[in-house]
């Protein structure tokens, strides 16, 4: 009798999240990014991994500059000299890039408009860390970070310029977006069905006058209530209308350090390249200094050595003369 193998298929849509998520980690996280067209399954999983991703790269990077620190001593004058210098430099600016990072893409990330997109920066971020971490020499910081700095700037701008126009449409409706307190109030009345006075009873026909008087009372309270309400509204749109200015000018201020920030990155770096010139030269020069030392203490030598014959000569002249006077 033949055997049958009857082979079940499994695919990975089928698998439970959890388990898709662990095989996923097995890319890295730029292929995360980039696989999640295939469908709103792997969107929706890859979204969450992109996610995960930056906070590990936080946590990570938060528990390296801790360690550096403490092995760092605490006067600041000895730390420049201390082997961990360096390390602790590029963590710094490491943590710079990961707080602009933060300000442009938590905001929509915490609101669930998208995710953090950019996971080649991701990648970098830990190829970087993880270098520093096993190196006891690693490269200078505008080496290391050169790399890291062009992809997140890009990644920013692409952002800012592409992608948060259309976010803005998708961000939730306040109340307080088109100028009202938040609360209404209704003001319609509907008439009551009475029946006519012929038909009244003597009790009810009585109190017809004292019901009519307070109905109007009760009309023009509600119409004051009415025109306060409306002057609220009127404050209130002022005051929102304050506000927006505010924040818009904030926006701009913040923007405009944005640009401040990666300019200063940029000139850090020149500034690195100047000094790393400069110690180059400095070391050329102690050579030069070092040979012409040597070179003077070996000719302060030879003249020494040149004195000592001479001397003995004379002695030698002086003594041929005095036996030959004797």
């Amino acid at each position: 009798m033949p055997h049958n193998d009857h082979r079940q298929e499994i695919f990975l849509t089928n698998l439970p999240s959890l388990v898709l998520e662990k095989i996923l980690l097995y890319l890295s996280y730029d292929q995360i990014a980039q696989i999640r067209q295939v469908s709103r399954l792997f969107d929706f999983t890859c979204r969450s991994l992109l996610n995960q991703g930056f906070r590990a790269a936080e946590r990570f990077h938060a528990k390296c500059l801790k360690e550096v620190r403490i092995k760092l001593p605490r006067r600041e004058s000895a730390r420049r000299s201390h082997r961990l210098a360096r390390h602790c430099d590029i963590l710094t600016a490491i943590e710079t890039r990961i707080s602009l990072l933060g300000i442009t893409f938590l905001k929509y990330v915490d609101l669930d408009l998208c995710c953090f997109i950019p996971g080649r920066v991701i990648d970098e971020i830990f190829s970087v860390l993880k270098c520093i971490q096993e190196k006891e020499n690693p490269p200078r910081g505008y080496e290391i970070l050169q790399e890291l700095r062009d992809i997140s700037s890009m990644a920013m701008e692409y952002f800012d310029e592409k992608i948060v126009p259309t976010l803005n449409a998708c961000l939730p409706i306040s109340p307080l977006q088109y100028g009202s307190t938040g609360f209404s109030l209704d003001l319609q009345y509907q008439p009551s069905t009475s029946t006519p006075t012929g038909h009244q009873p003597r009790c009810l026909a009585a109190l017809s006058e004292p019901t009519k008087s307070c109905s109007r009372s009760i009309v023009t309270d509600e119409d004051m209530k009415a025109r306060s309400a409306k002057k609220l509204s009127k404050k209130s749109t002022a005051v929102i209308n304050c506000l927006k200015k505010k924040a818009n000018a904030y926006k701009g201020t913040v923007a405009a350090q944005n640009k401040k920030i990666v300019e200063l990155d940029r000139r850090i770096d020149q500034q690195d390249e100047v000094i790393h010139h400069q110690n180059t030269r400095l070391a050329e020069q102690e050579e030069k200094l070092a040979e012409m030392g040597r070179s003077l203490s070996v000719i302060i030598g030879g003249g020494g050595v040149k004195r000592n014959a001479e001397e003995m000569k004379e002695e030698r002249n002086k003594k041929g003369r005095f036996e030959s006077d004797v």
